[in-house]
């Protein structure tokens, strides 16, 4: 039955103002009259390949839509972690061999230096008249997704009044009762994940003096993963009974599989990280005519509309609410636009890592 509805939706969102199989040629509603040449440029191309930090039932909806649209062009997507998205791609440009046409991460220190260093093609899409103005931080790079961090915990070791609301009173918990939280307490490590360094530094940039003292006080309970899926199946076997800043497109899909009721999560009340998940074309990429397309498609009201169906955040403000589980705006109205820490792109990132690693690492220990 879900299949059947999310077929109907691809159909449907796929038709609102993209091609489909019987006209295929179609430019877009509003796009350029030269838009045809890329579109029939693509058909020359050999597909796309795209490294990403998204899971299958994360690309599926966008995906199928975008097959609709474009028939002719196949996608391979790859599940690889935020750092592993850049550290493969680096390693393979320039070799030869067949790597990425497009990125997709939340390793934002890497957008920010591929953005001052203009690795990303240049690309200007029809579609940034109509998004906010964070969606095009540098030439190149494109935000897909807004997508929050969130607590997960274990519904059955912590009863309702033990599950903490926010990172403050998560630490008061733990302080309290550390017999149920010490070893028990996960979160990104921002030493060892870009995705991590990303959340944290902006949450500290956020919180300042107050929230390094709340972290060094249950610092030595924590022990830091690299990947959101490892850490909800951890929390929900009971080896962890708490995440922290975990990746909502993760816990959000996972709710709905078998096991999904042993986990619960809630938006931090004390300030919600929202991650501006980065997407750019390389320079290099040796299908730029096909990625070019799906960046747009991406974009639009019909992409943005199947992302959110794949579990992650829209951002344009004319996306259904009704056809998402969340919006950014809906977000926003939810926990308080003032409870929005948005995790971007600050060149920060690059400049200070040294030093908030140092000073993260010695936090974990207490110090």
């Amino acid at each position: 039955m879900f299949k059947d509805k999310l077929a109907a939706l691809v159909f449907g969102v796929a038709a609102a103002g993209f091609a489909t199989q019987a006209g295929a040629q179609a430019v877009p509603a509003g796009y350029p009259a030269d838009y045809a040449q890329t579109i029939e440029a693509s058909k020359a191309e050999k597909g796309l390949v795209i490294y990403s930090n998204m899971a299958d039932n994360n690309w599926q909806p966008v995906v199928e839509g975008f097959k609709a649209a474009y028939p002719w062009i196949n996608i391979e997507t790859l599940d690889l972690g935020s750092g592993t998205v850049h550290s493969r791609w680096e390693a393979e440009a320039g070799s030869g061999s067949r790597t990425a046409d497009i990125l997709i991460s939340g390793a934002n220190d890497r957008w920010a230096n591929y953005g001052t260093e203009g690795r990303m093609l240049d690309y200007k899409s029809p579609e940034l008249a109509k998004l906010p103005d964070f969606a095009n931080p540098y030439a190149g790079v494109y935000v897909m997704s807004a997508d929050p961090l969130v607590i997960t915990y274990n519904a059955a070791l912590l009863s309702e009044e033990q599950r903490p609301k926010g990172f403050a009173s998560l630490v008061a918990a733990a302080v309290a009762d550390p017999s149920t939280f010490d070893g028990k307490i996960t979160t990104y490590d921002a030493a060892r994940n870009s995705f991590g360094l990303a959340a944290w530094w902006n949450f500290m940039a956020k919180k300042g003096d107050t929230g390094w003292n709340e972290l060094r006080q249950i610092g030595p309970m924590i022990r830091g993963e690299t990947s959101g899926g490892p850490m909800n199946e951890k929390i929900a076997t009971g080896e962890y009974v708490i995440g922290v800043a975990v990746s909502g497109i993760t816990i959000f899909p996972r709710l709905e599989q078998p096991g999904g009721e042993l986990l619960g999560f809630a938006f931090p009340d004390d300030g919600t990280i929202v991650m501006l998940r980065g997407m750019g074309i390389p320079k290099e990429a040796a299908n730029p005519n096909s990625a070019k397309l799906f960046v747009d498609y991406a974009l639009s009201q019909a992409g943005q509309t199947l992302i959110g169906k794949g579990g992650l955040v829209p951002y344009r403000d004319d996306v259904p609410e009704d056809q998402v589980r969340y919006t950014y705006q809906g977000l926003q109205a939810l926990i308080g636009a003032e409870n929005v820490i948005e995790a971007g792109f600050d060149k920060a990132l690059i400049d200070e890592a040294p030093a908030f690693v140092a000073k993260w690492n010695a936090a974990l220990k207490g110090e």
